[in-house]
């Protein structure tokens, strides 16, 4: 996949599905996490 064809498909994702705003959205019940849980989600998301 080169990067032209992956850029345009994010952008898509994004325009359709608002993945930024939902992964934003996303909390889970860690006390004081040193790393965010949209960081952690927007890299499982996109390492599949």
């Amino acid at each position: 996949m080169n990067k032209r064809y992956l850029k345009q498909m994010l952008t898509y994702f994004s325009k359709v599905y608002h993945l930024g705003e939902k992964i934003k959205g996303l909390k889970d019940g860690r006390i004081n996490p040193q790393i965010e849980t949209s960081t952690i989600s927007f890299i499982v998301l996109f390492t599949f």
